[in-house]
């Protein structure tokens, strides 16, 4: 179970939650509220729209198992410059201001999309130019929830 910080830095929004029980959540996981609790990416069985839609932040404290039977107290930032690794390495340069979605608990990749409720993909935005041959992205995390990457409808 990977336990990477994830924040870089910029000033950081963050909200207490609980990881529901059963879910195996790591520092650094993309986050997302269902059903009032927190749960990963992979927990979620989102797809990347539809965790766009309750995309919380990044788990920064709650760490579990996946084998807790209650359900863990844990702090998300809800906004902040994070590094995460991208799906595959960069084909393209993407300048500052591009869109970025999650793919997996601690993958992001570019090319994300703003949209209506369950379309979008967009959960941040580059805060540094990504260069071809990239493996990873610094971008601004903006909870949905919190007013960030908001659809165009």
């Amino acid at each position: 179970m990977p336990d990477f910080q994830r924040y870089r830095s910029g000033n950081v929004g963050e909200v207490k939650s609980k990881v529901a029980a059963g879910v195996q959540a790591s520092i650094g996981d993309m986050v997302a509220l269902v059903a009032g609790k927190v749960q990963t990416f992979a927990s979620s069985g989102l797809t990347s729209a539809t965790f766009r839609t309750s995309f919380l932040g990044i788990l920064v404290q709650g760490a579990t198992k996946g084998t807790e039977t209650v359900d863990t107290t844990c702090l998300v930032y809800t906004d902040g410059e994070f590094e995460m690794p991208l799906s595959a390495a960069a084909g393209a340069a993407v300048d500052i201001g591009g869109l970025v979605a999650a793919t997996a608990n601690q993958i992001i990749a570019t090319g994300a999309i703003l949209g209506a409720a369950g379309t979008g993909t967009a959960i941040g935005r580059l805060v540094k130019r990504v260069e071809v041959g990239d493996t990873t992205a610094v971008f601004k995390a903006e909870s949905v929830i919190f007013g960030g990457s908001q659809p165009l409808t």
